[in-house]
Formats: structure tokens, C-alpha cells, sequence
């Protein structure tokens, strides 16, 4: 050490160097952990793995100050567990001769001790041995390299094919970019570079309107005055008008709607099927269609000449229906249909109605062969009872005796859909009943089962309610 300080002094400008502290961490006798703490800093030991120094050891705790940096130096901390032995220059003092000479101080729950640059021990904690000392910084390790053989060069991993590729689409995009902008495109003329003979076939004269006469404008504006005048008038005219006035006025249009209702009717009755109802005589439509009893006749021939409907009064009489011979019988009216020893009025019946059924469905405990909950099985075909129901419905409106048990037996797929729907037991005795549950069943989806396919059978009772 005097060499080293010699040294120092011997070469003029130049500045001494801080030692830094290495610290070497043995556990169970073998070298854990060796560090040289360049960085002057606080140096923590401990189970944490915040601590500089990370240790299992059950003696430290989880963070511990083994050493505090300051300005001078480092403040070496002991706790009431730890033995150490430290050596300050030529003299080697162990801990507890320095707490019986009181140059170790205590605060809080540490020992704690200045050091310098030549102090160095070992501190000792159950099966844990801690060296440290203060040594000149070595020379910072250069960065290993690879031999210039064994590392290559840049190029030596290019894909050559792929870069060869590359640079030609490259080039070939360059030269087409080039070429478009040296294209000289045809661009819009201008108005003024266009010849003058071109400019007269494209361009049109606005035609002016030939502007109205004053006399014309009179003739116009005349009859939009004498209407103005008129529509004064009659406004002039209503309001004036008394009561019986008014009343004259509602009978006149009451009149002119009668005679307008009474046209209507005459039309209609020279129009369609009408006519041919309502024809008269033993010339007539009605005559000629039912004439002889011929039933080869053309259709076109026989509705010849129909040319409209007629309205028949209460009067009138088919033209073409002959009375009965020598017989005493008479063309009746409706009214004449009812009553007497006559014909009786028919009356409206009475429809029969859809027979009102009500069921009842019990289901018994399934039996499940399989990893699958039969209770969760049971719960999906409780809540599909209504569908079920629906069938047995239907075929008590036609066999309302009908009752009995139907077991069905269906697979339930790893994806839980249902296959291999068939009856086990059928005691209602109805095909029907049967094909249409297992038609429902067939769409009912389930829980996926975790260990594979799952067979179920399960029983259902069917029972008419009163």
C-alpha cells in the first residue's frame, strides 16, 4: 500500500483513486454470491428481492443495512446476531471487544461502525459468512468479441435472390414513374386557343323572347277582372240570403239528387247480370238460356243478345216462365215463404264447437349413463314440457280415455345435440302421440357432456284431467 501511494505521488497531476468495496456472500461452505460494488451506494442484504445481495437464510431478515455509503466512506451496521471480526490497519478487533470499549456506537436496532479504505473483515450470522474489504478498481473488462473468421461480415447473411428480386422491381417502378412524367399528356384547351370557327358551332346566340304587347297584356288581364268581379258578386248574393232563401236552396239540391239517384238506377238495370235478371217476356234471356231443356246448347249462343241487368220491381214477373198448366200455383215473393202450411222458415242451426280437453304430464327420475347431471337433464325437460303436452292434447280431442306411460330413449352427442330417439315403452298405445315426441326431442339441445356421449331414458305419464 506505501508503494501504491509512492506511485501516486511520484506522478505529477495525477488523482488518487477511491477504493471500492468487495464483498464475497459463503453459505454452507461454498462461495454464493462475489460482487465489487463500484458505484458508491447503500449495500443491502436479505431474503427481499429488492436487497443487493439476495440470501435464504432464515437469520437475516427480509431487508437489512449492511453497509451505509456517506461522504467519507462506508458506516458498517451489525445487528445483536452477528459476530464479526474487523481489521483496522495492523490491528484485528473482534465485535464484542469494540462494544466493551465503546468505540462501536448503537442506533435503533443496528451497531454501527465507521470504516475506511483499509479496513476489511468477515461478519459471521449462523451458517452465513460475509468478507468484505476495500480494493483498488481494476481496469474495466473489455467486451468479448467473437475472432473476425467466426463473426463474418455484414453481407454474409443477405438473401441474394430475395435482394435480386427486390432491386428489380425497384428499377422497374423507377423507369415507369420516370416515363409518366415525361409523358406529355393532351391536356384542355383553352377558350382562347380554340380557332374562331369552332367557337361559332359550339357557342349558341341567346334567343330573346319577343316581348307582349300592351294590347295583349289588356285582353289577358280583362277576364281575370271580370272573374274577380263575379266571385265578388256571389259572395255579395250568399250573404244576404235569408232563411227562407236557404230553405228553397236545400230543397232544389234534395230534388236534384233524387232525379240523379233515379238515373243511376235506370243505368244499372240495362247493364250486366242485372239485365239478364230482370228480363221480361217469353223472348227473353232467361227464356232462351232455360228454353227446352237442352243442356248441348254453345254457352256463346245461349247468352247471346245479354246486354245488361235490369233492377225488378216488386211487380214484375220472369219473362219466360210459363204457368204450370191447369194447375193453381203462383209465382211467391219471399215474404210468402214463411208461415202457414206453406213452406217454413229454415232456421240458422247450431254449430258444433271443438271439444275442450285438458291434460296433465308427470315425469319420473331419467336414467342417465353418463358423466352428465340426471337433474340437469331432468330440469332442460321440464322446461319443454309444454311442447309435449301439446301432442297428448291433440290426440285426446279424438280418444279422451286415452292415458298411459311412454319411456323414450335418446343419446346425447359430446357436442349436445340428441341422436337415436326410440320408444322403450309405450303403454298409451297412440303412434301419433309417440311419433310426434320424438320428433320434438330430436331438436332439443343439451349441456355439452365432459366425458363423451350420454344415454338417457326417461318416463313420462300422461293422464286426462277432469
Amino acid at each position: 500500500m506505501a508503494t501504491q501511494a509512492a506511485a501516486r505521488q511520484a506522478i505529477p497531476g495525477a488523482t488518487p483513486k477511491l477504493k471500492i468495496l468487495r464483498i464475497g456472500i459463503i453459505q454452507g461452505g461454498r462461495i454464493v454470491e462475489e460482487r465489487l460494488v463500484r458505484k458508491r451506494e447503500n449495500i443491502t442484504i436479505g431474503q427481499s428481492a429488492k436487497n443487493m445481495f439476495v440470501v435464504l437464510s432464515d437469520a437475516l431478515p427480509r431487508n437489512w443495512l449492511l453497509f451505509e455509503a456517506s461522504g467519507s466512506g462506508y458506516t458498517a451496521h451489525f445487528s445483536d446476531g452477528m459476530d464479526a471480526r474487523i481489521a483496522v490497519g495492523n490491528e484485528i478487533i473482534s465485535l464484542s471487544q469494540l462494544k466493551q470499549t465503546g468505540k462501536i456506537q448503537k442506533r435503533g436496532a443496528a451497531w454501527v461502525l465507521p470504516l475506511d479504505e483499509r479496513a476489511r473483515g468477515k461478519i459471521t450470522l449462523a451458517d452465513m459468512t460475509i468478507l468484505f474489504q476495500f480494493v483498488t478498481p481494476p481496469p474495466p473488462q473489455p467486451r468479448p468479441q467473437l475472432p473476425a473468421s467466426v463473426r463474418g461480415s455484414a453481407l454474409s447473411g443477405v438473401d441474394w435472390f430475395f435482394a435480386t428480386v427486390a432491386a428489380i422491381s425497384f428499377l422497374a417502378h423507377l423507369i415507369f414513374v420516370i416515363y409518366l412524367r415525361n409523358v406529355d399528356w393532351p391536356r384542355k384547351p383553352d377558350i382562347e386557343a380554340v380557332p374562331d370557327r369552332f367557337v361559332q358551332m359550339v357557342v349558341k346566340k341567346e334567343e330573346k323572347k319577343p316581348e307582349p304587347k300592351k294590347e295583349e297584356v289588356a285582353k289577358t288581364e280583362e277576364p281575370k277582372k271580370e272573374e274577380k268581379k263575379k266571385g265578388d258578386e256571389e259572395k255579395k248574393v250568399k250573404k244576404e240570403l235569408t232563411e227562407e232563401e236557404k230553405a228553397k236552396l236545400a230543397e232544389a239540391k234534395a230534388k236534384a239528387d233524387a232525379e240523379r239517384r233515379a238515373r243511376l238506377a235506370e243505368q244499372v238495370k240495362s247493364t250486366g247480370l242485372l239485365k239478364l235478371l230482370g228480363a221480361k217476356g217469353a223472348d227473353g234471356s232467361i227464356a232462351d238460356v232455360l228454353g227446352k231443356g237442352d243442356v248441348d246448347r254453345d254457352q256463346e249462343n245461349a247468352f247471346k243478345g245479354v246486354g245488361g241487368v235490369g233492377i225488378a220491381s216488386g211487380n214484375d214477373s220472369l219473362r219466360g216462365i210459363k204457368s204450370g198448366g191447369s194447375g193453381s200455383g203462383r209465382v211467391a215473393d219471399a215474404g210468402s215463404l214463411r208461415g202457414g202450411a206453406g213452406i217454413a222458415g229454415g232456421g240458422t242451426g247450431q254449430g258444433a264447437g271443438e271439444r275442450t280437453v285438458k291434460a296433465a304430464i308427470k315425469t319420473e327420475a331419467p336414467a342417465v349413463d353418463g358423466e352428465l347431471d340426471p337433474n340437469m337433464v331432468a330440469k332442460e325437460v321440464r322446461s319443454r314440457l309444454g311442447a309435449i303436452k301439446a301432442c297428448y292434447e291433440r290426440a285426446l280431442k279424438r280418444n279422451p280415455n286415452l292415458s298411459g306411460k311412454v319411456v323414450i330413449h335418446w343419446t346425447i352427442t359430446q357436442a349436445g345435440t340428441v341422436s337415436g330417439v326410440d320408444v322403450e315403452t309405450d303403454t298409451l298405445g297412440d303412434a301419433e302421440v309417440a311419433s310426434c315426441i320424438k320428433s320434438l326431442i330430436a331438436r332439443w339441445r343439451f349441456p355439452a357432456p365432459a366425458g363423451g356421449s350420454v344415454d338417457v331414458s326417461f318416463p313420462f305419464v300422461f293422464q286426462a284431467s277432469q
